[in-house]
């Protein structure tokens, strides 16, 4: 076939389907308001302009397109101005319904920023003694940072100034924050350590530079929690709303798992979980927290760094236990000795939990144990 002949055919079976589609789209937004011969015409102009198209009758087909896209138009003419407008913002609204909806009763995502579930998740960490090399240019580094969520960084003054002193500093989860010259600076804990406060800078001078690592990103399940509750064992997302602690932050979300059901005693002792005075064993996950298998045990305290502003443990020693009451749950990070979670705060009222945490899609390469014995799909 020549060029042309092939290019002529190509436009006119997109002419037909254009028409096909106008047919179709002016019955279903009238079909409620149009007398039954309209919609009974409507529905022959489709299927004689499908089966025209399958027989390869084109210049039939053409003809029959341009009379039935006119016929089409009488009916729904085609939006313009504000009404277009309009039909585009109801469409954008119901998909952004539709969008909030699934992540409210079905699926959320959700990003770790702290390291108190590692090594099972792991929240942003940096590493400040990194030397770049050829995947940390410019293509190479979109590629690194989609696989694994890693990229090299540089922290550079925004003005002259004097650093300030570290009791002018304040912590955020990972980040120390500080500000000088009007301008504020977020720098992860490895990177701060390399900032000299009291030191004079210039402007564009490196104030920390290293490889920065994106915090796992998880899926969280909220449809099962709707109808039964979480399991010991599970990795929870759960709101802080109505913790009654200065040290966390209020109306946002932790992760941890779930230790403790309600109505159970449970204590800590020589880094073992106890309910109701025995030794938890299953899930599988807790014999590798006591056995140390990239894990430390459960730590009775919690460290004062972790905690500022309220360092008060609930669990200071073995003969130390908490009792749950109705619908309240306790949950403690994997990583222990980092971990602000119910060692500090006690148990969190069932109404709380958001959903369990089942998947991990990026990045892509992980760097924690996921296994369906963690209580993770791989």
């Amino acid at each position: 076939m020549l060029p042309f002949l092939h290019s002529r055919k190509k436009e006119q079976r997109k002419h037909i389907e254009h028409a096909i589609f106008c047919v179709k789209y002016a019955r279903r937004m009238k079909e409620d308001q149009l007398a039954e011969e309209e919609v009974h015409d409507l529905r022959e102009r489709q299927r004689q302009l499908k089966a025209l198209l399958k027989a390869k009758q084109l210049d039939e087909g053409v003809a029959l397109a341009d009379e039935s896209v006119a016929f089409a138009r009488k009916i729904h003419p085609a939006p313009r101005g504000a009404y277009a407008l309009r039909e585009n913002v109801e469409v954008f609204v119901v998909v952004l319904a539709v969008a909030l909806g699934f992540r409210t009763y079905f699926l959320q995502p959700y990003q770790i920023p702290t390291g108190s579930m590692q090594p099972t998740l792991w929240g942003i960490t940096a590493q400040a003694d990194y030397e770049p090399d050829w995947t940390d240019r410019i293509p190479f580094r979109w590629g690194k940072f989609l696989l694994t969520g890693s990229r090299y960084i540089e922290v550079k003054a925004k003005s002259n100034g004097i650093i300030p002193h570290r009791n002018q500093w304040s912590q955020q989860d990972t980040f120390m924050v500080f500000r000088f010259g009007n301008h504020t600076y977020r720098l992860h804990q490895e990177f701060a350590r390399l900032v000299q406060p009291g030191q004079a800078v210039q402007k564009g001078q490196v104030l920390a530079r290293g490889l920065r690592k994106q915090g796992d990103h998880i899926v969280v399940n909220r449809l099962s929690t709707n109808f039964f509750p979480p399991k010991r064992g599970d990795i929870v997302v759960f709101s802080t709303r109505g913790i009654d602690s200065e040290a966390i932050r209020a109306n946002t979300a932790y992760i941890k798992r779930l230790v403790g059901l309600p109505h159970e005693r449970i204590s800590i002792c020589e880094g073992h979980l106890r309910v109701n005075g025995e030794i938890v064993t299953e899930p599988d996950v807790f014999v590798r927290q006591m056995e140390g298998r990239g894990y430390e045990g459960y730590a009775n305290r919690v460290p004062s760094a972790s905690s500022p502003s309220d360092p008060t443990p609930l669990f200071p020693n073995c003969d130390a236990t908490l009792e749950l009451g109705e619908n309240e749950f306790l949950f403690f990070g994997d990583n222990t000795y980092r971990s602000l979670d119910g060692r500090h705060f006690g148990g969190v009222s069932g109404r709380n939990v958001i959903g369990t945490a089942f998947f991990v899609p990026w990045p892509f390469i992980h760097r924690g144990e996921y296994n369906e014995k963690a209580g993770f799909v791989k």
